[in-house]
């Protein structure tokens, strides 16, 4: 190749390493707004497809090395079997048979972190080539540099992600990188000046304006919006204000702390939150809440921990000390990819033994916290805990009178509430003697009287419609929250103190991969799809005791009765998972709940086709029709090369003269208006060191001009047209 092709494939590629550096802004944000993880990673792997695209290999061995870095990321990040293994190879066929099932019908929310992940590296790779070829190949990064700009105003405006500083970064990129690609089509088409010198010139004005644009950027006062928030008005326009405003739109399941607003519907995550290993199963709690606001659920007062050390007593005062207890032991071993400001305990918890970890417990709340995210332990945790055994004859004896303080906190209801679901506990309650019978009735009210588990497809409360009073009266359709918070509600309505509580259930039998399990211990993986709330209602005598109101769950606290020789469970009535899934089988109307709360699959089959079964195909379309797109060129000219090549006509080496020319333009050698064909083929021959275009122009004249026999003609420059094809589509 002459110096100056190379030194002009040279700023190509400068170009192309622009549009890297725009591609990966479009990647920074995924760790804020999703739950990607690993995200150097991809950003490496994005690098090197870029770099295996700009170095031209044939296709067979680029597609073999992408094919063998895409492996090896899937290893890198979430097998655990050996690359080169038998395992490994049963591994990945068995994810993609069973994720191609799901994505067949319908079920997207369950694909496997493996077969997303795959899909996701994918995606990179072919956007390496696109880059590659609107960047190398055709010379447009108007479009793409475009895109960019709205992608971050975009992901600015409707998410928490900050597009400041990378808004300026994408504008230097952007007009660096158009400046460069000018100056190649100029240069390309004008007179060929010393092509150092003409760059110099070119460069430094344009550096110049790019730095001075970037701090006087930086520099200059900001505004405030002068524009309203368009979220609303869409919202508004959308006809999902309400939806948003009750739900904050449709939530990802897992822990938060933010707890105003409750309803809506949930985006399924099976991401590990934790793993445990314990002596007795349980809830994990963390967290709970004593004021009731109409839309959801807040604190009296800010959470006031007082600082704790490992190996002291939490005190805790979940229950009082004539309860019947069993000294157990758990262990949580956290995922360091999923941080929580808790740190989660059974019911009894007495004390915590770690590493050093700043902590700090509020006893009122419940809430064992750190000081900060940074400081939540990577390595596991023991709970020393005693776990509790309720019985049933004291709490019935229990004569539930506290103090007027309690009392008054934990009965607490907003003054908007509707009378009907006052009218509604005293029904329910009215024939009960004892609390923990008027508990019991509250509790087991959810399991008939038509209401239904469904994390999908749930109704949300009007602006003025209380959260409750629509659960109980109007839909009867929801999960955990709904159902916890209207036991929490009625239970005060019947003037018993009561309060809502969150946390995790005990999550799945399983093994953290990486240590072994105690003999004397079980073991659980526990997803953010198992967060959970529940009910505590307050017995002066005994403490707070937990109900578990949702449909498909069974309280996991121990009850027992003198009247029986074994432990029983209250619960016993409420549906077990596999008995909710034997009766799905037989009425789909009938909701189907796992063992975790937010586990759960959609519990009614909705009769409206999901929006996704035509948006994927829509996608995957346009996506095809965008490859078939941007790469015409390459399988038009192996078309043209097969057609042409077999015909013998005038018109023949028309058409094939004429496709030439479309394709000369397209790679940045348009003929210009008043030139004639010998003059641009004097261009074209010096932009390619050959005089093949002027030897086929010579011939097309005299086909067109002096109307001689074309076959011949053809016959003769039919592998000068070839040549010269080839060599352009390349």
């Amino acid at each position: 190749m002459p110096r100056k092709d190379k030194q002009m494939q040279g700023l190509r590629y400068l170009v192309y390493l622009c549009g890297f550096l725009l591609f990966w802004e479009w990647l920074r944000p995924l760790e804020e707004i999703s739950d990607t993880g690993n995200l150097p990673m991809f950003v490496l792997f994005t690098a090197v497809c870029f770099l295996l695209s700009a170095l031209k290999l044939r296709w067979w061995l680029s597609f073999l090395l992408k094919l063998v870095l895409t492996a090896a990321v899937l290893q890198v990040i979430l097998a655990e079997e050996n690359l080169l293994s038998g395992s490994w190879v049963a591994l990945f066929q068995d994810e993609i048979q069973t994720n191609l099932q799901l994505l067949f019908t319908g079920e997207f929310t369950l694909l496997t972190p493996f077969f997303r992940t795959l899909l996701f590296l994918i995606l990179l790779w072919l956007m390496s080539y696109l880059l590659y070829y609107w960047f190398i190949i055709a010379n447009r990064i108007f479009f793409f540099i475009i895109m960019t700009f709205v992608y971050i105003a975009v992901l600015d405006t409707f998410t928490p992600y900050d597009g400041s500083g990378p808004i300026v970064r994408v504008f230097v990129l952007s007009f660096f990188a158009m400046g460069i690609a000018a100056f190649i089509r100029i240069y390309q088409t004008g007179e060929k000046q010393q092509l150092p010198k003409r760059l110099l010139l070119w460069s430094g004005p344009l550096l110049t304006l790019l730095v001075l644009s970037a701090a006087v950027g930086y520099a200059a006062p900001k505004l405030p919006p002068q524009w309203a928030d368009p979220v609303p008005f869409i919202q508004k326009m959308s006809g999902t204000e309400n939806e948003e405003a009750g739900s904050g739109g449709v939530r990802k399941v897992g822990f938060g702390e933010d707890d105003s607003q409750l309803g809506g519907p949930f985006v399924q995550d099976n991401s590990v939150a934790f793993w445990a290993a314990t002596e007795a199963s349980g809830y994990w709690r963390a967290d709970s809440k004593d004021v009731y606001t109409g839309k959801g659920w807040e604190r009296s007062r800010q959470v006031q921990p007082q600082s704790f050390q490992s190996g002291e007593l939490l005190n805790l005062d979940l229950y009082q000390e004539n309860i019947v207890t069993e000294p157990r032991e758990a262990i949580v071993y956290p995922n360091v990819n999923e941080v929580l400001d808790r740190l989660l305990y059974p019911y009894g918890a007495q004390t915590f033994f770690s590493d050093p970890v700043s902590a700090a417990v509020d006893s009122d709340f419940g809430v064992v916290e750190t000081f900060n995210r940074s400081q939540y332990p990577n390595e596991p945790y023991t709970i020393a805990f005693n776990e509790p055994q309720y019985n049933i004859e004291d709490l019935q004896r229990d004569p539930g009178i506290e103090d007027q303080n309690t009392h008054n906190r934990y009965t607490q209801l907003p003054e908007t509430l509707p009378d009907r679901v006052r009218e509604l506990a005293a029904e329910i309650t009215g024939s009960e003697a004892t609390r923990y019978d008027k508990a019991k009735a509250v509790e087991q009210y959810f399991n008939q009287n038509g209401f239904q588990y469904r994390t999908q497809d749930v109704p949300v409360p009007e602006e003025d419609q209380d959260y409750v009073d629509q659960f109980l009266f109007e839909s009867k359709i929801g999960y955990c929250d709904n159902f916890s918070s209207a036991m929490v509600v009625l239970l005060r309505a019947a003037d018993i103190p009561a309060r809502w509580v969150k946390g995790f259930t005990e999550g799945q039998p399983g093994s953290n991969p990486n240590v072994s399990t105690p003999d004397n211990m079980d073991s659980y993986v526990v997803t953010n799809a198992n967060a959970h709330s529940w009910v505590e209602v307050y017995f002066p005598e005994t403490g707070w005791v937990p109900f578990e109101p949702t449909q498909g769950f069974s309280n996991p606290a121990e009850f027992t009765s003198e009247d029986d020789a074994a432990p029983e469970t209250p619960e016993a009535e409420t549906p077990e998972p596999e008995q909710e899934e034997e009766a799905a089988a037989q009425q789909q109307e009938e909701p189907q709940a796992e063992e975790a709360e937010n586990e759960t699959v959609q519990a009614e089959t909705s009769t409206a086709i999901s929006p996704l079964y035509w948006i994927i195909p829509i996608i995957v379309l346009v996506a095809v029709a965008l490859l078939l797109y941007v790469t015409r060129y390459k399988w038009l000219t192996a078309y043209y090369i097969r057609k042409y090549g077999k015909e013998r006509s005038e018109e023949t080496y028309e058409k094939a003269y004429d496709y030439l020319l479309r394709l000369l333009a397209h790679k940045g050698y348009k003929r210009q208006a008043g030139q004639t064909l010998r003059e641009y083929a004097q261009t074209i021959d010096k932009a390619y060191g050959n005089t093949r275009m002027s030897e086929l122009t010579t011939a097309y004249e005299r086909i067109l001009y002096r109307n001689e026999n074309s076959e011949p003609l053809w016959e003769n420059a039919v592998e000068l047209w070839e040549n010269l094809i080839k060599q352009a589509a390349s």
